[in-house]
């Protein structure tokens, strides 16, 4: 009796051992405890953002107007809808779900080096993190917080652009094309003017129409510094193509080409644009730096008087194609089908 006493006290101490462990074990991911990642203060008087990734920085800043801007791209716009504005959105949502690991050999594969974000509000709160790979449970980043050897789980799942560029609005100038009344295209060698016959007609001629689309909404690829020598040489050898609209406003455009070192070697394009409203955007923006486009661009707008001829004469009909000659015939002799 008194042993099988000592054996059910055994077995219910196990249970309650048992008990314990699973209990403490088990604790579901979603009852621990969680707080906003970055204060909402510090998102509500954000001052910049200063950005780490795959070695390279980018620090994006409001400016005194107002504007964001990106510092190491001569202060050029943010590209708010497309970059800045998800990201602060992502920032808003994300979560701190308290500890993933204190272990040091752990937090080593987690890749906290990678990125790093520095949040900053005008009041001088700030916020940083060191952000890693994306959890085994999916729920997103880890991150490492400054002073704390400890990896967090977060619900931040933001990969950032590592090119400074790559936060830059690249839109220079846009409009509709069908507000585009005129279009006159400057050469050292002549001129040639085109006119819309009337508000909401075509120009004529798909080459033209490809224009119209082209310089209505005018984009670039990067930017370099006022005074740089390759531009300055480029810009040497310049051509125009000035646009009006129906409104009264007009644009000039400054297109400059560098030659490729290779046969596959597209080269560059380079661009400048002012417009006839001096307070129009545009102007402002060009004085900070000098801007390259994509080279494709160079295939909508000739670069020379010539060019722009071939490209206005319509192709001729495959019927139309004058016979070829067989080897050894004199020319036109060509022997008919029978």
């Amino acid at each position: 009796m008194r042993h099988k006493k000592l054996l059910l006290t055994t077995v219910l101490i196990g249970f309650i051992a048992l008990a314990a462990v699973y209990l403490k074990r088990e604790q579901p991911a979603s009852t621990a405890a969680k707080s906003a990642l970055v204060d909402p203060g510090i998102l509500s008087g954000l001052q910049s953002l200063v950005l780490k990734a795959n070695g390279k920085v980018t620090t994006i800043e409001k400016s005194p107007s107002g504007t964001w801007v990106v510092k190491e791209k001569f202060g050029l716009n943010v590209d708010v809808e497309n970059r800045l504005k998800p990201l602060l959105l992502s920032l808003q949502k994300a979560e701190n779900f308290g500890l993933l690991t204190s272990n040091a050999k752990r937090i080593e594969k987690l890749n906290l080096d990678d990125s790093s974000l520095l949040l900053t509000a005008a009041d001088g709160k700030s916020f940083a993190a060191d952000l890693g790979k994306t959890t085994d449970d999916g729920l997103g980043q880890a991150a490492r917080l400054p002073g704390d050897p400890k990896a967090i789980r977060t619900s931040f799942n933001e990969r950032f652009e590592s090119d400074a560029f790559a936060w830059v609005d690249p839109v220079l100038l846009t409009t509709k094309p069908e507000e585009i009344k005129t279009i006159s295209l400057i050469y050292t060698d002549g001129k040639m003017d085109f006119s819309r016959p009337a508000k909401g007609q075509p120009f004529g001629g798909p080459a033209l129409e490809d224009m119209t689309s082209t310089l209505a909404l005018l984009r670039i690829s990067d930017a370099v510094a006022k005074g740089d020598n390759e531009a300055k040489a480029a810009f040497a050898k310049s051509w125009q193509v000035k646009f009006a609209l129906f409104d009264g406003t007009s644009a000039t455009v400054t297109f400059a080409k560098v030659a490729g070192a290779t046969p596959n070697d597209q080269g560059k394009l380079y661009l400048r644009v002012m417009h006839s409203d001096p307070k129009h955007p545009v102007n402002l923006t060009s004085q900070k730096a000098e801007f390259l486009a994509p080279t494709w661009l160079a295939e909508q707008i000739p670069s020379t008087l010539a060019d722009l001829k071939k490209s206005l004469v319509p192709p001729a009909p495959p019927g139309d194609a004058p016979p070829a000659n067989l080897p050894g015939l004199p020319p036109g002799l060509i022997p008919a089908a029978k």
